[in-house]
């Protein structure tokens, strides 16, 4: 029980505007220095969505999808239609030459089968590697943020069922990005 109302009055005092530390005698004998702090909160998947980066990097995204959706019809009809060639011989060359062509015909499949899963799995990690690029850039941002607003922690506003609005720094963070960060393609190049 102690702990509780020891874990709920860090709690409170986590919230309280004063910036000096406050000393907490819980009646141990044992004082406690809680240093004041705010939380702010940032929902990720909306500043990545709605900055000029994340914009940027989800139509370079989808471009790279519909590349390879393309590639992938265009073997499929490629494919058929060598396959229909082959069911059509069958019956009029020689058993060793259709052999030879149907391996060939699967070394062929096979051997576009592995090119496009690599292809697929590539593409699977492109959102993971442009939201990574996107924190990693907007990390001193975010900092500041943090240091203008007094506050010592921001996280994801996913991970709490209540959140005040002025705890929310979203905003902010995208306007600030955008303005800093712009769609990073000159970040990417490594210019200033």
């Amino acid at each position: 029980m102690r702990r509780g109302i020891a874990a709920l009055a860090m709690a409170v005092c986590a919230w309280s505007p004063v910036s000096a530390q406050t000393t907490l005698d819980f009646g141990q004998g044992q004082p406690v220095q809680v240093a004041p702090s705010a939380v702010l909160v940032i929902d990720f998947e909306r500043a990545f969505r709605e900055s000029l980066f994340g914009q940027r990097a989800a139509a370079e995204i989808e471009k790279t999808r519909q590349q390879i959706a393309a590639e992938n019809n265009k073997f499929t009809e490629e494919l058929d239609a060598e396959e229909a060639e082959l069911t059509q011989l069958r019956d009029t060359i020689p058993l060793d030459q259709f052999r030879a062509r149907a391996d060939a015909f699967d070394e062929k499949v096979q051997t576009i089968r592995r090119e496009q899963d690599t292809k697929a799995r590539n593409f699977a990690r492109l959102t993971e590697t442009a939201n990574a690029r996107f924190l990693e850039l907007a990390r001193p941002i975010l900092t500041e943020i943090l240091v203008r607003h007094d506050a010592t922690l921001l996280d994801d506003r996913r991970n709490y069922f209540i959140v005040l609005d002025q705890a929310d720094v979203t905003d902010e963070a995208i306007a600030e990005i955008n303005a800093r960060i712009g769609t990073g393609e000159t970040a990417e190049t490594g210019q200033q």
